[in-house]
Order: structure tokens, then C-alpha cells, then sequence
């Protein structure tokens, strides 16, 4: 799997040098291209197309890359800005895989391509949510400890409601182009409209895993889940609140008391939260006899993969439909795990970053941003035997080579069907139904 990352970085670094060469040799009135744009794309007019190693990239002329983000009025400004910097990016950081890709295939590339160095921070989300919250308060307006985030859900719309976040900026970087604004799911987090104060970066939607060497036939409703846990005591669990997994674990058992999302895509309801929170608690107070170490702790999230590579317990839980895909081709699970999806539905989402209000480097923030929604590392999100993850980019904006590339790519053999995954998504509701359904998990459940 190495290295596949590794001949991807190099195309990127030859088409940088090719481009660089390319520009500092015409003679046709061409705008300079550098190699710290070797990236973007843009739909401008004024572009020109340079094909290296089989790939095509286009690059926008340097004097007509406008932006629209606070303190820049063109990309060469904002390149210019964060050439030599350092980027200090705080994130999730429960997962090993991740980190190391994100460490290889973000932070050394942009490293060659810009001249920027990836800090990559590991923090849960409501930490560095709160960083921010603190220094605002602390009246630290510019200079702050975080230039981008991995965010969503109700810790995006905590900072954006406080007026916390830097833009907007994402819908005019280079990349935007490929990124379908106009699609709810993407112009909404968790029903919080992102009005450019977030870029997405990945697709996110919950699957089960669970081991067919002891789970004969996959339980696709809750009630099936239910007297399996009963029947195999000590063999289930889900990770605990604040875990984002554990959270929509929840999410999922809202939706099927109530029948479906409906109820939960608007504003908060009590009197509908007090109509269906009951007949979650009981099933899930009904279920905790009997899940590992007989309920009396709950793994974190990030413990959960060895629990099952260990065989302790037969299930787990992500929003990444290819983990156990990738966790098979590492030798982390064994052949025997496959996935499944509820018969009523999958929750999906996608990951987005942004950049705090006080960020003392927006301009690297943005131009990381910028390169990972570009067709080129979007490609390498996809492949399954690289990132295998699902993406939020449209690939009609891709350049012909690029779509051929994206539908050559295979799928793993515990990763559903992407038209299965297409036809059981379901919307997230909005972030106030989350903290509530959070709140209630610990009450009701954990406390009980």
C-alpha cells in the first residue's frame, strides 16, 4: 500500500518542476506559474493545461485568481502569505491510519508543493472547541494556537453562532470549482448552514462491522440486534458518549423509534424528544446487562478495533464504510469481517475543516484546504488501496483522465456497494438534537 502513496507523490512532485519549467521558459505573454500552485485548479478562462506522468492538471494564470476571504483579494497573495510556514492542524487523532496518511499524503506533499510544514495536532473536537472559546474570552483576537480544524456537527455550529470562525473563504479557493455547493448535504452541517466558514474534505457514512466467523447472519434491525445481544452476552458493545461513533449509535436508535429522520431535521422539539428518548433508554438499559464486561464501561472508539482484531467482541462501528476493507489489507482484522447497514437507514455526513477567527496562519490553512479537495488528492482519498475513503467532491469536474482513474478503482472486500451505501443514506439531524440526544445518553443510560 506504501508504495502507491509514494508514486503519487512523485507524479505530484515531477508536475510541479514540469510546470515550474514549463512557465519560466514561455515566451507567449503566459502568467508565471510557480511550483507552489502546481494544484489548483480553477474554471477561470485564463488557465493553462500542462500533462505530466499521465496526469493532466490545470493551472490558474497568476493574475486571475481572485478570492474572497478576509485580509486576500487573490490566491498568489494567499500563497505568497503562507510559503515557509508552519500549519498546526488539530484534529481526531484516534486513529493510527489516519494520522499516518494525513502525515504522508497531505503534510509531505504540501510540504514539497508549498513550502508549508503540517503540524498535525491529535485533540476530541470539544477540546480544541473549547481552546477557542477560551481564547476569545481571554481577548486573544489574532495570533491563536489553531489555524485549521477538523469540525462539524454542533462543535462547528458552537463557533460559528459565537462568531468564531474565520470567512468565509471555502466556496472561493482554486478548488471550490469541484466541490457541488449547491447540494444541502455540503452547504449544511448537521442542518448549520456553512455559508464558506468550512471546506469538506471527506464522506462520511455509518456501517457495522461485525465477524462472520461468529455472527452467522447480519441482525439489519434493531430488533435483531437486540436478541442477538441477549443470546451472545458479552460480545456487543458501542463506544461511549462523547465517542462521535457512540453518538450516532444513538442517532440511528432515535430514528428508528420515531419511524424515520423527519422529526429530527428541524429545530429542537422537547415534546418530541420527550415522545420517543424513552423508548431509546429502555432499549439501550434493556441491552447493557448483557454487552461487554456486562455493561459496566464502555470502550473508547479508538479501542474498539483491537477489541474485535482480539476477538473479545463480534461488532464495531464506523463512519468510514472501507475501515475494515483497509484493516483487512493491514492484517489489523481478520478475512472474516464484512460490513452491514440497518434496514432503516445509514446516517451520512460529511467531514469538513475550518479556520478559527484568531488563526495566525489563515493563508496555510486555506492553501491545505485547497489541496485536499483537488481532484488529485481526491483520487487518492478514493482509491481503496490507499484511503478508501468516500468523497464530497463532484468528479463531472474532473478532467476525463481523472474520471477514468476514479472509475477504475475496485472496492474491498468488506466495503458495501457504493449504490447500496447511495440508497440507505440518511440526513443528520440538526446539531441542537445531538447535544440533546448526548446529554440524555449519559443521564439516562451511563448514570443509571
Amino acid at each position: 500500500m506504501r508504495h502507491r502513496k509514494n508514486s503519487w507523490r512523485v507524479v505530484l512532485a515531477l508536475m510541479a518542476f514540469a510546470l515550474l519549467v514549463a512557465a519560466c521558459s514561455s515566451d507567449d505573454g503566459a502568467a508565471t506559474t510557480t511550483a507552489g500552485d502546481a494544484t489548483d485548479t480553477t474554471a477561470a478562462a485564463d488557465t493553462e493545461t500542462t500533462t505530466t506522468a499521465g496526469t493532466t492538471e490545470t493551472t490558474a494564470a497568476a493574475a486571475g485568481t481572485a478570492i474572497d476571504a478576509p485580509g486576500f483579494t487573490t490566491w498568489e497573495e494567499v500563497l505568497a502569505a503562507a510559503d515557509g510556514t508552519t500549519v498546526n492542524w488539530f484534529m481526531w487523532g484516534g486513529s493510527d491510519t489516519i494520522n499516518t496518511n494525513v502525515d504522508d499524503d497531505i503534510g509531505e506533499v504540501v510540504k514539497e508543493l508549498y513550502n508549508i510544514t503540517l503540524n498535525r495536532v491529535p485533540a476530541d473536537a470539544a477540546d480544541f472547541v473549547n481552546q477557542v472559546l477560551d481564547e476569545s474570552a481571554a481577548g486573544v483576537t489574532e495570533g491563536g494556537s489553531i489555524d485549521l480544524m477538523w469540525i462539524n456537527g454542533e462543535n462547528f455550529a458552537t463557533l460559528k453562532q459565537a462568531n468564531l470562525m474565520y470567512g468565509p473563504w471555502a466556496e472561493s479557493v482554486p478548488n471550490a470549482v469541484h466541490v457541488p455547493w449547491a447540494d444541502p448535504a455540503i452547504a449544511n452541517d448537521f442542518g448549520e448552514p456553512v455559508l464558506g466558514l468550512e471546506s469538506p474534505w471527506g464522506h462520511a457514512q455509518f456501517v457495522v462491522e461485525y465477524d462472520t466467523a461468529f455472527v452467522a447472519e447480519a441482525p439489519t434491525t434493531f430488533e435483531a440486534l437486540q436478541t442477538w445481544v441477549h443470546e451472545n452476552p458479552g460480545q456487543f458493545t458501542y463506544p461511549a458518549i462523547p465517542d462521535f461513533v457512540g453518538s450516532v449509535f444513538v442517532r440511528h436508535l432515535f430514528y428508528w423509534a420515531a419511524g424515520g429522520p423527519e422529526e429530527f431535521l428541524g429545530e429542537f422539539d422537547q415534546a418530541v424528544y420527550d415522545k420517543y428518548a424513552p423508548v431509546v433508554w429502555a432499549y439501550l438499559n434493556d441491552i447493557e446487562p448483557d454487552l461487554w464486561r456486562g455493561g459496566d464501561t464502555y470502550p473508547e472508539g479508538a479501542a474498539m478495533a483491537d477489541l474485535m482484531a482480539n476477538q473479545e467482541i463480534h461488532f464495531n462501528m464506523s463512519y468510514d464504510p472501507s475501515r475494515a476493507s483497509t484493516n483487512i489489507a493491514s492484517g489489523t482484522y481478520p478475512e472474516s469481517i464484512r460490513t452491514f447497514v440497518f434496514d432503516t437507514g445509514t446516517l451520512s455526513n460529511n467531514n469538513y475543516v475550518g479556520i478559527p477567527f484568531n488563526a495566525a496562519n489563515p493563508a496555510g490553512a486555506m492553501v491545505i484546504a485547497n489541496f485536499i479537495v483537488s481532484p488529485e488528492f481526491q483520487l487518492v482519498m478514493a482509491d481503496p488501496e490507499q484511503w478508501g475513503w468516500l468523497i464530497p467532491t463532484d468528479p463531472t469536474t474532473w478532467t476525463d483522465e481523472q474520471q477514468a482513474t476514479l472509475a477504475s478503482y475496485g472496492s474491498g472486500v468488506a466495503t458495501l456497494p457504493l449504490v447500496e451505501l447511495n440508497e440507505a443514506a440518511l440526513p443528520e439531524p440538526d446539531g441542537d438534537w445531538v447535544t440533546a440526544f448526548e446529554a440524555g445518553w449519559i443521564e439516562n443510560v451511563l448514570e443509571n
